[in-house]
This record gives structure tokens, C-alpha cells and sequence, in this order.
């Protein structure tokens, strides 16, 4: 989908759309070259690809512009780009207009003005991978879950007259990544509860057995629960798989949530996380599904009620 900019909110800054909608320009108000400019555009994306083409008239060691991702208004966002910290590309955290640096690649004097670049920018869970003109510069695997999914456009430290556009997102289904052991009752569980809600709102499911390709091992058992935006685990059985999964999404701050059937005895380490513990009945299981969908709504900050 193209964005058309004339409906774009602005926030910090001037910003001037052209006649047709496809670019937007950042004028910096009362000609001061030192104005950070936002603004923010009526559509959300949380997993997808976002591409947009940027143009510096006069590109310099302080100057950088972003495409800015997973916003929740200006009180944060992320985002990727050309420019900043006398780098060439740049990936930002941003609070309130102050960014910080995440990762970066290249030096600023390789940008060359009056050329556009075409950034493309793949999210997927807490991985963003970012392409100059289709060539990874960064690729990063820490970002923080974010409570927002808004996209807009960033620029910083005097980017005057910097033009972006067209805008091109493709969002897909985020990930929710379910650890459990692969047996009866608990294929029933899952196929009965855990995946149909999972589907219901939006997410797409993954587990480890359900992967079509040959030889998983640790390094795509890591990129999966990277790429994955929930982690669901059963813990009924103590199963060392499940717990060293659950080990990885806890080391990647990766949004949890635990199952186990009544009776069940948690380890140390997992006692003090919430459990949603469930009958394996015809009528356990839809309380589960109650519960499930209650725990998901919290930990992904979204709606899941029908």
C-alpha cells in the first residue's frame, strides 16, 4: 500500500506534501537549520516491510533522516535511515524527540546529496533488518516490545528541505511462538485452544515441529522466538526444550505467557511469573480459552475480545 502524505499529521516542523500525495518534504521552521521535524501518518504496521526513497539536498555530519516505526505518538518510536552521529545509516530509539543510537553502519561523508536512496525496512518480532538500495546495512535483534505500531517520519539536527517518498508498506502477521511438548493431551490442547485463538487475532502461530524444512537446530530455534512477537509455553511435562526456549524469550524480554494443567509443580525460576493453570476437560479448555485470550490481551497491548 502507498501512502498518500496529505494526510499526514504533522507534529514538530513544517512539512509540505506535493500535488499528487506520493512525497513529503521537511521545510525547517523560521529557517533555522537546528529543528528536529515529526510527523505521523493514519496507518499502523507492527510486522511487515516498509520502504520509502530519501533525498538530502545537503547532506552533513550532523543531519539525519528516519522512517520511523512502532510509535506510540512522540512519546516513543524506532527508527531507520540515512544520517546521524556522522554515520551513513542509522537505526534510533526515540523519546520525546531525543533519539539514541541503536546500531549503525558507514560514515556520513558517503552520503551524497541530491541522490535518493531507497531504505527498505523489514520488522519481524524484536528484528529489524535495514537495506540501502537493497543491500543490508543493519541488522539488529534487541528492539524492546513496544506498545505502539504507528509509522511516520523523523528527521534530526537540521535535515532542511530532505525529501521522502513514495512510502510503500507491506505488513504481514506477527509471530506467536508456542513451547510445549509434542504428545498427547497437549497436541490437543493446542490444536483445540492455543492455535485457533492464536489465528482468531491476528497472529500467525509457530512451533517447532510445524516448520517445513529439514535439520532445526538452535541457531532457527533462536531466530524463530527473535522473529516472534508472543511466547506461549506449556510446562506441564518440565520439558528441557520448553524451558530452554522459555530461557531465550526471558533473555530477549519477549512478551510471555505460561500454561500448565492443575496440579502442576513450577520450578524455581518460573514460580514467580503468572501461570494460567487449566483442566484438560471439554470444559477446562474453555475456560482456558477465557483465560488465554485475557493473558494475550495484556502482554500484546491490543483488544482480543470477539
Amino acid at each position: 500500500m502507498e501512502i498518500n502524505f496529505k494526510k499526514m499529521l504533522p507534529l514538530y516542523g513544517k512539512w509540505k506534501a506535493s500535488e499528487n500525495g506520493n512525497m513529503v518534504s521537511f521545510l525547517s521552521p523560521d529557517g533555522e537549520d537546528s529543528s528536529n521535524g515529526l510527523l505521523l501518518l493514519g496507518r499502523s504496521v507492527e510486522d511487515g516491510i516498509i520502504e520509502c526513497t530519501i533525498n538530502f539536498p545537503n547532506a552533513n555530519t550532523n543531519c539525519g533522516a528516519f522512517i520511523i516505526f512502532r510509535a506510540n505518538g512522540q512519546e516513543s518510536f524506532y527508527g531507520a535511515g540515512l544520517g546521524g552521529w556522522e554515520n551513513a545509516y542509522t537505526l534510533i530509539e526515540g523519546h520525546h524527540l531525543s533519539p539514541t543510537r541503536l546500531a549503525s553502519a558507514g560514515n556520513i561523508t558517503n552520503i551524497e546529496s541530491y541522490r535518493e536512496y531507497k531504505i527498505r525496512i523489514t520488522l519481524d518480532g524484536q528484528r529489524v533488518q535495514v537495506y540501502t538500495d537493497d543491500v543490508k546495512v543493519i541488522d539488529y535483534n534487541r528492539l524492546i516490545s513496544s506498545s505502539g505500531t504507528g509509522i511516520g517520519l523523523f528527521t534530526f539536527k537540521g535535515s532542511l528541505n530532505v525529501s521522502f517518498g513514495p512510502l510503500i508498506i507491506n505488513d504481514r502477521r506477527p509471530n506467536a511462538f508456542v513451547a510445549m511438548q509434542f504428545s498427547q493431551p497437549y497436541n490437543d490442547v493446542y490444536s483445540d485452544a492455543i492455535r485457533p485463538l492464536v489465528e482468531e487475532i491476528g497472529y500467525e502461530v509457530v512451533r517447532v515441529d510445524e516448520i517445513s524444512q529439514p535439520g532445526i537446530i538452535l541457531n532457527d530455534i533462536w531466530s524463530q522466538l527473535t522473529e516472534a512477537s508472543v511466547v506461549i509455553a506449556e510446562v506441564t511435562e518440565a520439558n528441557p526444550n520448553v524451558y530452554y526456549e522459555i530461557g531465550v524469550a526471558h533473555a530477549l524480554n519477549k512478551p510471555t505467557v505460561l500454561l500448565a494443567q492443575k496440579g502442576t509443580k513450577l520450578p524455581f525460576d518460573l514460580g514467580p511469573h503468572r501461570c494460567i493453570f487449566y483442566e484438560n476437560t471439554i470444559a477446562g479448555r474453555a475456560r482456558l480459552l477465557d483465560s488465554l485470550r485475557s493473558s494475550l490481551s495484556a502482554v500484546l497491548g491490543i483488544s482480543t475480545s470477539r
